[in-house]
């Protein structure tokens, strides 16, 4: 909080796509002495309980311990999109409300133990199928927080939670729910001497599709879109007011103007990920095809398309191609043995090169973190 402020910046809160970008996050925070976030999904890092993560097959113990080994500098640990059906293990067994709300629990209270400092509560999926109405959100987003504060304090555990109901629309924020919301959980708070919510996601015209950014925040600003802006002024207004922070998700692939703006519109943090995980996949597949390694390439392709983890990024009137399909969806397959298998023996190539492989990897990741870092004020 004292860095935003005093900077008047925005923060950069990163998602571990890969041992590669948890690096990179770790050694910018040492060589420019700035704090880093990173935002780990229920799908990216679990406990074994719950299958894990695709990240390395880490779970939340395992993360925190390859964190600790590199001597962290301001590295703060969050959890993102915490709550019940935000793991595939939830969906995939088709947990009742009782055993979801319990299966977020269970993952909360291990973030709490092993030293996550961000709790970001989110129920806002719904289960089974379910008619999921605000009154339901509210009150599974009541039972996690008064649980969690209440286990943190056991434990005598600092945590920030971070609050936010709904997945980016891509459009801009009904501010009269917003409101309604905020002030629902801080008379919740007052109430029960709960700790108040760090942090508040709202819709600020962004959303993620394929490789670009498809919400609104761009057409509106290029053609001054004062209402638009305005509405972004409120919301900040609205935060102001209750004296929470201003998060917001999806900034990735926004054109460099938009990014630039987020401090001077008071945007307190931005969430990025999937673009992260796309530039690691575009360098390795770049290094392949340049190398002739074209077997292994194709390789890439086939098992990042088998995967099917491509689909929920498609746009309706998509035209991707399979390798643009390929790369969409190819950080999710950076844990699979044969990719794995395939890696280790082109890095052995490469070195005779005299490349470094995940040197390489991570000057392309770092590349694309310093961009936002300096558009958002923190370099």
């Amino acid at each position: 909080r004292n860095f935003i402020k005093t900077n008047n910046a925005t923060m950069l809160c990163s998602g571990p796509m890969s041992k590669n970008t948890i690096d990179a996050s770790i050694e910018l925070s040492k060589e420019y002495d700035i704090p880093q976030v990173l935002v780990a999904s229920r799908r990216q890092i679990d406990i074994v309980e719950y299958g894990r993560g695709y990240v390395e097959n880490f779970t939340t113990q395992e993360f925190v311990d390859y964190i600790k080994k590199r001597n962290p500098h301001k590295i703060f640990l969050a959890r993102d999109h915490g709550g019940p059906w935000q793991s595939e293990y939830e969906s995939k067994n088709y947990f009742s409300e009782e055993e979801s709300l319990a299966s977020s629990k269970k993952s909360f209270e291990v973030d709490i133990d092993v030293g996550f400092e961000f709790l970001h509560i989110d129920p806002s999926i719904p289960i089974n199928n379910e008619v999921l109405t605000d009154k339901k959100i509210l009150n599974r987003l009541f039972e996690l927080y008064g649980h969690l504060d209440e286990y943190a304090k056991l434990k005598n555990k600092n945590i920030k939670f971070e609050i936010g109901t709904e997945e980016q629309s891509g459009y801009g924020q009904d501010l009269e729910k917003f409101d309604s919301f905020v002030n629902s959980v801080m008379s919740f708070c007052k109430k029960y001497k709960i700790k108040k919510p760090e942090f508040v996601v709202a819709q600020t015209g962004t959303k993620v599709m394929e490789t670009k950014n498809v919400g609104v925040f761009e057409d509106n600003i290029s053609s001054y879109n004062n209402l638009f802006l305005e509405n972004l002024k409120n919301i900040v207004g609205i935060c102001n007011k209750y004296d929470v922070m201003l998060k917001e998700h999806n900034a990735d692939y926004l054109n460099v103007q938009a990014l630039a703006l987020r401090p001077y519109l008071g945007i307190h943090a931005s969430n990025v990920a999937p673009e992260f995980g796309v530039i690691e996949t575009k360098g390795l597949l770049y290094l392949l095809n340049v190398f002739g390694f074209n077997r292994q390439f194709d390789l890439f392709v086939h098992k990042a398309i088998e995967s099917g983890k491509w689909k929920k990024w498609m746009l309706i009137d998509s035209n991707a191609t399979e390798l643009d399909k390929a790369i969409i969806c190819g950080h999710y397959i950076f844990n699979d043995y044969e990719i794995n298998e395939m890696k280790q023996i082109f890095a052995t190539y490469l070195l005779k090169k005299n490349i470094n492989l995940d040197e390489y990897l991570k000057t392309h990741i770092k590349q694309s973190m310093l961009k936002y870092m300096k558009l958002f004020k923190m370099v």
